[in-house]
């Protein structure tokens, strides 16, 4: 059985996973002597029985639980009240899927990157002859891979800077 001990009843001062066997009683300033303490006279002393058992709730969308351990009869009982959640929380939780999502795209972007890489060398091993005969085809795949180069620098200083209020890394428009 778990204790609190409290000397208001209000606030708990220690936790107990058990009952001490003894509890010190100042006699004057200076001096004292410890007291035996079992089930029967542990309330006198300020150690209470802690009902801890009580589980946490699951949150919602739009509501979650705060933890609160009231004295309640002749013991602390922990209790769980619902309440809204707090923009400062709702704006955390979307920073944190927005992280998520960053970190899974930026980890598909790694096999993207390392196709780029090999398209630019592509295009940088074409002669001159051969950007000559299609210049606007040759500038569109340069401005693709530009974009996805651009895009993928866009997400990491989003996670390095942890400006995670948004995942929008620019338009994704005429990338055929």
């Amino acid at each position: 059985m778990t204790y609190a001990y409290s000397t208001d009843q209000t606030t708990i001062d220690e936790r107990y996973d058990e009952l001490p066997a003894q509890h010190w009683v100042a006699d004057s300033e200076t001096e004292g002597h410890y007291e035996p303490l079992d089930a029967d006279n542990a309330a006198s002393f300020g150690y209470y029985v802690y009902d801890d058992t009580a589980p946490r709730p699951p949150d919602t969308e739009t509501t979650t639980w705060d933890r609160t351990e009231p004295f309640v009869g002749d013991q602390f009982v922990v209790t769980w009240t619902e309440r809204p959640w707090t923009a400062d929380e709702l704006a955390a939780q979307d920073a944190d899927a927005n992280t998520t999502q960053m970190v899974a795209e930026s980890d598909e972007s790694v096999d993207k990157l390392v196709l780029v890489v090999e398209a630019l060398n592509a295009l940088t091993d074409m002669t001159n002859a051969d950007i000559n005969a299609n210049p606007a085809a040759i500038i569109k795949d340069l401005a693709r891979e530009c974009k996805t180069i651009a895009r993928q620098a866009n997400r990491e200083a989003r996670l390095t800077s942890g400006r995670t209020e948004s995942t929008d890394t620019g338009t994704e428009q005429g990338d055929a």
